[in-house]
């Protein structure tokens, strides 16, 4: 009977193999260490199989973006994207997400964060950033540019992997979660991984948030100075605003523009990670230039902003509609995450990204001192 069965199965194989259609491949882990998820390779999936995930994130975005002011008038700070990576984290641990929402949730991690890259562009407002002057960028270049060394050599010595390492630098240098999105559609890190840097990040951006107010006045730095320390080091954006209002308009509207200025190193952020992932394709045996058309995307729409070439009415909608969409993005990627994933490396995610913090930190004060 056994043989019977084996000489049909070669049978039926060989039968299908005749008319042409594709076998279903087996599931290969990437090289990332994503496993494929939905319908075997060669077989195409229904763009319907999208919603059912896409609604999920868009309810949980949806609930994240309520939230936030709330959460803004009890004192506590915290980007609607931030909110939205949280609360699909909890609703992750309380049952697993149905197979049917998975599709969706991929493509909004994916296409939908890719998507809303480009849209940042319209949030640098280039001509505040170039008003800062030749010096003023060239000490944020090296905030920046220290950091992301700093961080990613601790990371490493700390034991982290290669793209955990990345983001945290990433988050640390730029702007929190937008960078850390960013940088992770260069280098299709774990979602683990993306979760963690994304943790880390949050907390110790909330700690910079609350403290360096009480530093500023203890230090009792002018209103320049302490505008550009705060936007220099601070690693959210609505962290950096908070953090430089708490000490006046004068403070903030300077805070806001030096954190503008660091926003705009994403673009140079994904030529350098499309190079990283390019060195890795090159050592594989392959030859392939990584270009990662979204960074590229971004600063094109910046510059045709700054240009004045899209209506005001227009701009402020398509900002909106960014915002929307990375809130959809990080609510798809908690969804997605477990928590006993995001706690198994232990304690070194959070010793890598208290150092990156205290060396942005001193490294903003030290040149806001010869800057501002």
């Amino acid at each position: 009977m056994l043989s019977h069965l084996m000489i049909t199965g070669a049978r039926v194989e060989l039968s299908i193999a005749r008319v042409g259609w594709p076998l279903p491949s087996p599931v290969v882990p990437s090289p990332e260490g994503r496993v494929p998820m939905g319908l075997p390779a060669g077989v195409p999936s229904p763009r319907g199989h999208l919603l059912p995930g896409l609604l999920l994130a868009g309810g949980v975005a949806v609930l994240a973006t309520l939230l936030t002011p709330v959460l803004a008038a009890c004192g506590v700070v915290a980007g609607s994207m931030v909110v939205s990576l949280l609360l699909g984290l909890a609703l992750a641990q309380l049952r697993p997400m149905p197979t049917a929402t998975l599709p969706g949730l991929d493509f909004a991690c994916r296409p939908v964060l890719r998507f809303a890259i480009v849209l940042l562009g319209l949030r640098i407002g280039l001509p505040q950033v170039v008003a800062v002057g030749a010096s003023g960028w060239l000490a944020v270049t090296a905030i920046v540019a220290s950091t992301l060394l700093f961080g990613y050599w601790i990371s490493r010595r700390l034991g982290l992997s290669s793209n955990l390492a990345w983001l945290l630098a990433s988050g640390h240098a730029i702007c929190g979660a937008a960078a850390i999105a960013a940088a992770d559609s260069v280098l299709k890190a774990k979602d683990r991984e993306v979760t963690q840097a994304l943790t880390m990040v949050t907390l110790f951006g909330t700690l910079a948030m609350l403290v360096l107010p009480m530093l500023g006045s203890w230090l009792q730095l002018d209103a320049d100075l302490y505008g550009f320390w705060v936007g220099g080091s601070v690693h959210e954006v609505a962290q950096a605003v908070a953090s430089g209002y708490a000490r006046g308009e004068v403070c903030g509207e300077a805070a806001s523009i030096i954190k503008l200025v660091r926003v705009a190193h994403l673009l140079p952020l994904g030529l350098l990670l499309g190079g990283v992932v390019a060195r890795r394709v090159m050592a594989g045996g392959q030859r392939r230039i990584i270009v990662p058309w979204f960074v590229l995307g971004f600063a094109a729409v910046a510059v045709v902003d700054a240009a004045g070439l899209v209506p005001l009415w227009l701009a402020d909608a398509l900002r909106q509609l960014c915002a929307f969409a990375m809130t959809i993005a990080m609510a798809a990627l908690g969804l997605k995450s477990s928590l006993r994933e995001v706690l198994r490396t232990g304690v070194r995610p959070l010793l890598a990204a208290g150092f990156t913090t205290a060396w942005i930190v001193m490294v903003a004060l030290l040149l806001a001192t010869h800057c501002a």
